[in-house]
């Protein structure tokens, strides 16, 4: 697998196949400092796999939407039915990840899901979709704060692919790509982020949509 010089990204998304990687990176050689590897999909994780991502340094790359738009609280949902009951409480463990000091990077998993950051970032706080307050947030306990959400969809993610010299952040020098809105990702609701404008978007530093 070469994983001492090349780093490696996974699809995976039960726990026992996350536990089989990180089992298989250990005896590679993984460890923290070294090669950036990451985990794509983790959904559904027990403790002891939490405690093996932060030892060996492995990235965490997950989709707070998938929690939000296709679980449910009450476990009615294909996903949570399939699992079981003790299976799904452990899905999607944004603070349990983060807290260990495990990498924790956010993405869309686009074209199967919505690909817009808006929605994500609201999803990742609330644990349920951006401006539908009525619906019951899926494991509250494992939201995360507006800081840590957007370092997860922006220098984290740059971070995790070896590009945090060129992307992910607002300098001189770096790629510009970026997306303006009307709502402050770090000070407003998420319930406001998840509906405000795109006033603008730039990508390699050409403006490709102004409102």
């Amino acid at each position: 697998m070469g994983v001492r010089g090349c780093p490696v990204r996974l699809d995976l998304a039960a726990d026992r196949a996350v536990e089989y990687a990180l089992g298989a990176l250990e005896a590679a050689g993984a460890g923290p400092g070294g090669v950036r590897h990451r985990i794509e999909h983790v959904e559904t994780l027990r403790t002891e796999a939490i405690k093996q991502f932060a030892g060996l340094g492995v990235i965490a790359s997950m989709q707070p939407t998938h929690c939000t738009d296709y679980v449910q609280a009450d476990g009615s949902d294909n996903w949570s039915v399939r699992l079981g009951p003790e299976r799904a409480a452990r899905g999607w463990r944004l603070a349990d990840l983060n807290t260990a000091g495990v990498p924790l990077v956010l993405g869309s998993d686009w074209p199967i899901a919505d690909h817009d950051p808006r929605g994500i970032l609201a999803a990742a706080q609330l644990r349920r979709p951006g401006a539908l307050p009525t619906r019951t947030p899926v494991s509250p306990g494992q939201a995360i704060d507006a800081r840590t959400a957007l370092a997860g969809y922006t220098t984290r993610s740059a971070w995790a692919v070896g590009e945090e010299n060129i992307a992910g952040s607002l300098a001189v020098g770096k790629r510009a790509d970026l997306a303006a809105f009307s709502a402050d990702p770090l000070r407003s609701s998420p319930d406001e982020l998840a509906e405000c404008a795109v006033l603008a978007t730039v990508v390699g530093g050409e403006v490709v949509h102004e409102a």
